[in-house]
C-alpha cells in the first residue's frame, strides 16, 4: 500500500469569525454582532466574499481535475461544509471530524486585551513556541491536531493508494499537514508561520503529489508540493510552481549545529 498520488487540501472561504477576529485584533474595543458568541464556532457561515472565493476555487479544480477525485473529505464545521458545496466539483463527500479546526477552548472567544489580562502565563508560553503552545481549554498543534492528521494519513494509506483525494479543511490543519509531510522542524515551522510567503489565505490550495511534474513518474512518497490561490493568483506560493520536498537527515555535526544555535544559559556548569 502507498499514499494517494495526489492529495489536495483546500482551506475554507472567508468566514464570519475571520471578519470579526480581524476587526477585534485591530480594535480590541470592537463590538461583535449581536448573538455572535451565542453560536458555537463550528456553526459559523461563510461571508459573501467567502462564497465567491469558493466558487473561483471550484472553477480551478474542475479545470485541473476534469475527471474529479476518487475520495472527497470535508471537515464537520459549517464553514467548510459550505465551502465544499460551493466548489461544485460533483463530489460524494465524506464529512470527517478529524479534519476539523484546532480547538481554541475559552481562549478563542476573548479579544486580545482579555487574552493578555486573563492568561498572562499562557501568552508567555505562546511567545516561546507557537507550535507546542496549547490555548487554555484547547489543543496544541504539536499534539492534538498532529495526532488527528497522522490518523488521517493511516486511513489514506490503507484506502486510497494511488488515487486522487481532496479535502476541505482549515488553515492550521493544513499547516500541520505540511509539518508532517514535509518533515519540518518546529523551529522551521515557526519561522515560516511568520513569513508572508507561506501564508495560507482563505480558499488557498495545497497540492501534495507523488507524481514528478516534469517526467510524470510516480514516486514512492509525496515528493512535490505547490500552493495555488485561485481567486488571487498573486497569493500563490512561488507563482504556483512545484517545489521538491527534500527528506533530510542529519549527521552528528548537523545535530550539534542545531543544538548550538541556542546558547547555554548556565555557562559555569
Amino acid at each position: 500500500m502507498a499514499m494517494p498520488n495526489h492529495l489536495i487540501l483546500v482551506r475554507h472561504g472567508q468566514s464570519e469569525p475571520n471578519i470579526v477576529q480581524k476587526e477585534r485584533k485591530s480594535n480590541p474595543d470592537a463590538v461583535a454582532p449581536e448573538g455572535f458568541f451565542d453560536r458555537h464556532d463550528s456553526r459559523m457561515r461563510l461571508s459573501t466574499f467567502g462564497v465567491q472565493q469558493a466558487e473561483a476555487t471550484g472553477a480551478w479544480l474542475r479545470a485541473e481535475f476534469p475527471n474529479g477525485f476518487d475520495r472527497y473529505y470535508v471537515s464537520s464545521l459549517t464553514r467548510t461544509v459550505e465551502t465544499a458545496g460551493r466548489l461544485a466539483i460533483g463530489g460524494n463527500w465524506n464529512i470527517d471530524d478529524r479534519w476539523r479546526e484546532r480547538d481554541w477552548g475559552e481562549y478563542g472567544v476573548l479579544n486580545v486585551t482579555e487574552q493578555q489580562s486573563r492568561y498572562d502565563l499562557s501568552q508567555r508560553l505562546k511567545s516561546q513556541s507557537k507550535w507546542y503552545w496549547c490555548p487554555p481549554g484547547g489543543e496544541s498543534l504539536a499534539t492534538g491536531v498532529r495526532l488527528r492528521f497522522e490518523d488521517i494519513l493511516e486511513t489514506l494509506h490503507r484506502e486510497t493508494s494511488g488515487k486522487s483525494v481532496v479535502a476541505v479543511t482549515h488553515g492550521e490543519t493544513m499547516e500541520v499537514a505540511r509539518f508532517v509531510i514535509e518533515r519540518l522542524l518546529p523551529s522551521e515551522w515557526e519561522l515560516q508561520e511568520q513569513d508572508e510567503d507561506y501564508k495560507l489565505s482563505n480558499c488557498q490550495i495545497l497540492h501534495f503529489s507523488r507524481q514528478n511534474p516534469e517526467t510524470g513518474e510516480i514516486g514512492n512518497r509525496m515528493e512535490w508540493r505547490r500552493s495555488i490561490c485561485a481567486w488571487d493568483i498573486s497569493k500563490s506560493w512561488n507563482d504556483g510552481e512545484w517545489a521538491y520536498i527534500d527528506r533530510r537527515t542529519y549527521s552528528d555535526a548537523g545535530l550539534l549545529e542545531l543544538a548550538e544555535s541556542y546558547p547555554r544559559l548556565l555557562q559555569q556548569y
